[in-house]
C-alpha cells in the first residue's frame, strides 16, 4: 500500500477529512472571535483581527493544501501537533472569560480605566474554536489509522527538542513590557490558577509534541509534527510581538522573540539533511522524496508571486494608518514605492506562468523580492512611529503590506526548487571564462551600488535621507544593509552562472537598485526643499553598469 492510495482506504480517508473539517471549523471560530470582540468595555490595542485571523487559519489551510497535494500523513501530523498546543491555549482563553482584568492580552482588549470589563460572545467563540481544533488533532493522531508504508530511522531527535525547549523558555516569560498603568504585562507565573495552568501546559506541549514528532520512524509524521508546532507557536507569539511593536506604551520583550526564532527554525530540521544532499548533488532516490517537475514549481512560484504583488498593491491602495481620534488618516508618500516594486514582482510572477520564458525569468525573482522589502521598509517607520505615539493604529494597508513577506518567501522557495530540479536534470558542462568587459561592468556596478546604499539619496531642510547607518529610520536602514548584501551576492552568482541566467540575475538587481533611485521622485514631497543627494546619482550609475553587464551576458548567451 502506498500513500497515494489513501483515497481507497475509506474509513481512514473519511476520518482524516473529518479531522481536517473540525480543525478548519475551529479556526474559523478563532478568526471570528476577535472580530466580534471578546469583552465589553475595552478595545484591542491595535487593529489586530486581520493578523489573528491569518494566524488562526494558517494551520488548516496548510493542512488542506497538503491533503490536496497527496501528502495526508504530513497533514495528519500537522493537525495532531496543533491540537496538542490548543489545550493550553483553551485554558488561557478561559481565563479571559472568567477574569479578563487579570490577563495581559492587548491584542484582544486593552483596558483604559480601572473599571472592570466583562466577557462577551467573542471569547466563547475562541473557547469553542480551540475545542474543535483539539478534537481534530485527536482524530488525526496516529495518521488517521493509516499505517506508514515506509520508515526512516530518525537521525535528529535531540536538536528539534532543544529548539522547542528554547521556545518553552520564551513562552514562560513576559509577553511584552508595559509602562501603561492600566495594561499589565503579566507572564504565566503572574496569572491566576486557570491562566497559570494554561501557560504551563502550552510551554510543556511544545517540546512534548516536538519530541513525539521527531522520534517517529515516519518522515512525513516528523515533518508534519514539527510544522504543526511551528505554526501553532506563530499563533501564540506573533500577537504580543505585534503589540509591542505598534502599541503606545508597550515594547517587545525577549520571551516572544526567543519563541519566534524557534518557530522559524523548527520546520527546517526534518528537511535539513535532505536539503544538504540535494544541494551537494547526493540526493538519495530511495529515501528522499521525488522532486517535482520544473513546470509545476514555476506555476507555484508564479501564483505566489502574483498574490504577493497583489498584497503589496492592496497595501498601497488601502490606508496605512487609522487615526485614534477617528477620520481619514493622511496618505503616506513613503508608500509610493509600493507602486513600483509590487507591479514589477507581479509581472515576473505572470511571466513564470508562461513555460517558454519561465526558466529565463526565474533568476530575476530573488532581487525583485528584496526590492519589495526595501519599498515596504520605507513605509514601515512612519506607521510604527505614529502607533507608538498613540496618534494612529496600523491600517489594513499596513497588514496587507506585511502579508506579502511570507507569500514572496514561498515563491522564492518554489523557484529555488525549480532551479534544483533543472540542475539535476541538465548537464551544465564546464563553466565559461568570464570576459573582462563583463567582469569590469559588474565590479563597477558593485562599486556604485556601495555608494548608493551607504550615502543618502535625498536631502532637505534639516533632513537627510536614511542610509545603512541606523538613525531615525532603523527599519529602512536595516533593509538598505540587507539589500546591499543581497546585491553583492547576486553579482557573484551572476558571474558564476550561465550567461542567460546571469543576465536575468543582473536585471533583478536593476529592480532592486531602481527602488533606491526612485526614493526622491516618489517620496520627496514629504521633505521640505528635497533635492537629490549623491546616493541618487550613484544608484543611477549602478543601474547603467548593471544594464551594460546584463546586455553583455545576454549577447554572449545568444552566440
Amino acid at each position: 500500500m502506498t500513500r497515494t492510495e489513501l483515497e481507497n482506504q475509506t474509513p481512514a480517508a473519511s476520518r482524516l477529512r473529518t479531522s481536517w473539517g473540525l480543525a478548519a471549523a475551529g479556526s474559523l471560530l478563532l478568526a471570528a472571535g476577535p472580530l466580534l470582540g471578546v469583552v465589553d468595555g475595552a478595545e484591542p490595542a491595535f487593529t489586530s483581527w486581520p493578523l489573528l485571523a491569518l494566524l488562526a487559519l494558517l494551520p488548516p489551510v496548510v493542512a488542506g493544501v497538503l491533503l490536496f497535494r497527496g501528502r495526508p500523513f504530513v497533514a495528519a501530523g500537522l493537525l495532531a501537533a496543533a491540537g496538542v498546543l490548543a489545550v493550553g491555549r483553551l485554558l488561557s482563553d478561559l481565563q479571559v472569560a472568567f477574569e479578563p482584568m487579570a490577563v495581559a492580552r492587548p491584542e484582544l482588549f486593552r483596558p483604559s480605566t480601572l473599571i472592570a470589563v466583562t466577557s462577551s460572545t467573542g471569547v466563547w467563540l475562541l473557547v469553542a474554536g480551540h475545542a474543535l481544533v483539539i478534537a481534530g488533532g485527536v482524530l488525526s493522531a496516529g495518521r488517521a489509522g493509516m499505517p506508514a508504508d515506509e520508515s526512516e530511522p530518525p537521525t535528529l531527535v535531540a536538536l528539534p527538542v532543544i529548539i522547542a525547549a528554547v521556545a518553552s523558555i520564551g513562552l514562560l516569560g513576559k509577553p511584552f513590557v508595559s509602562t501603561d498603568p492600566f495594561q499589565l504585562d503579566r507572564g504565566p507565573w503572574d496569572l491566576p490558577a486557570l491562566g497559570l495552568t494554561g501557560g504551563l501546559l502550552l510551554a510543556i506541549a511544545v517540546p512534548l509534541a516536538t519530541a513525539l514528532a521527531a522520534s517517529s520512524p515516519d518522515p512525513d509524521t516528523r515533518l508534519g509534527g514539527t510544522l504543526g508546532v511551528a505554526l501553532a507557536l506563530l499563533g501564540v507569539v506573533l500577537p504580543p510581538l505585534a503589540t509591542g511593536t505598534v502599541a503606545s506604551g508597550l515594547t517587545i520583550s525577549a520571551g516572544p522573540v526567543l519563541a519566534l526564532v524557534a518557530a522559524l527554525v523548527l520546520p527546517a530540521v526534518p528537511l535539513f539533511a535532505r536539503l544538504v544532499r540535494l544541494v551537494t548533488g547526493k540526493r538519495d532516490s530511495d529515501r528522499d522524496l521525488a522532486l517535482p517537475s520544473v513546470h509545476r514549481m514555476h506555476v507555484a512560484a508564479g501564483v505566489l508571486s502574483v498574490l504577493a504583488a497583489a498584497a503589496m498593491l492592496g497595501g498601497a491602495l488601502l490606508p496605512q494608518l487609522v487615526l485614534e481620534a477617528g477620520g481619514a488618516a493622511p496618505g503616506l508618500s513613503s508608500a509610493n514605492l509600493l507602486w513600483v516594486a509590487g507591479p514589477a514582482f507581479g509581472v515576473l510572477g505572470l511571466m513564470l506562468l508562461v513555460p517558454p520564458v519561465a526558466a529565463a525569468v526565474r533568476p530575476t525573482l530573488y532581487c525583485a523580492y528584496f526590492a519589495m522589502q526595501l519599498a515596504a521598509a520605507s513605509a514601515t517607520d512612519p506607521v510604527l512611529d505614529a502607533s507608538r505615539l498613540g496618534i494612529a493604529q496600523p491600517g489594513a494597508g499596513f497588514w496587507l503590506m506585511v502579508a506579502e513577506i511570507p507569500l514572496g518567501l514561498l515563491a522564492l522557495v518554489c523557484a529555488s526548487l525549480a532551479g534544483a530540479v533543472e540542475r539535476e536534470n541538465e548537464d551544465l558542462g564546464e563553466r565559461e571564462q568570464i570576459p573582462l568587459t563583463e567582469l569590469g561592468a559588474a565590479l563597477l556596478a558593485g562599486f556604485f551600488a556601495l555608494g548608493a546604499f551607504v550615502l543618502p539619496t535625498l536631502r532637505g531642510d534639516k533632513y537627510e535621507g536614511a542610509t545603512v547607518v541606523p538613525d531615525g529610520d532603523p527599519a529602512l536602514s536595516w533593509s538598505l544593509l540587507i539589500s546591499f548584501v543581497v546585491l553583492i551576492i547576486s553579482l557573484v552568482v551572476a558571474l558564476r552562472s550561465r550567461p542567460a541566467r546571469g543576465a536575468a540575475v543582473l536585471l533583478g538587481a536593476v529592480v532592486l537598485v531602481g527602488v533606491r533611485a526612485l526614493e526622491l521622485p516618489l517620496t520627496g514631497d514629504r521633505v521640505e526643499g528635497a533635492v537629490a543627494a549623491s546616493g541618487t546619482w550613484l544608484a543611477l550609475a549602478a543601474i547603467a553598469a548593471l544594464l551594460v553587464a546584463a546586455g553583455l551576458m545576454g549577447a554572449r548567451a545568444t552566440r
